[in-house]
């Protein structure tokens, strides 16, 4: 997965249409004309004021999934995600 940027909001999707498609259905709203890729080690804000990496936040997303896949709760492993915001 990458990480794109709309607006503010950092969004982790297979593609950049799916990032637009996901904002637009989850988070309401259109997004921005320039959707960018970030880099892997840059850093967001996370919703509970800490400060990750791109990577890190898809990894804890990820390693969730997958627990709850082992768990055997029905989950779509690669699913579009909000990651977090930039300042």
């Amino acid at each position: 997965m990458q990480a794109y940027r709309i607006h503010k909001m950092v969004i982790a999707a297979e593609t950049a249409e799916e990032a637009c498609d996901f904002y637009r259905e989850e988070i309401g709203g259109t997004p921005s004309d320039v959707i960018e890729e970030l880099p892997s080690l840059m850093e967001v804000c996370c919703d509970d004021g800490t400060v990750k990496t791109v990577k890190e936040r898809i990894n804890e997303e990820m390693d969730a999934r997958n627990s709850w896949l082992i768990m055997g709760i029905p989950c779509e492993l690669h699913r579009p995600f909000v990651i977090g915001t930039l300042p």
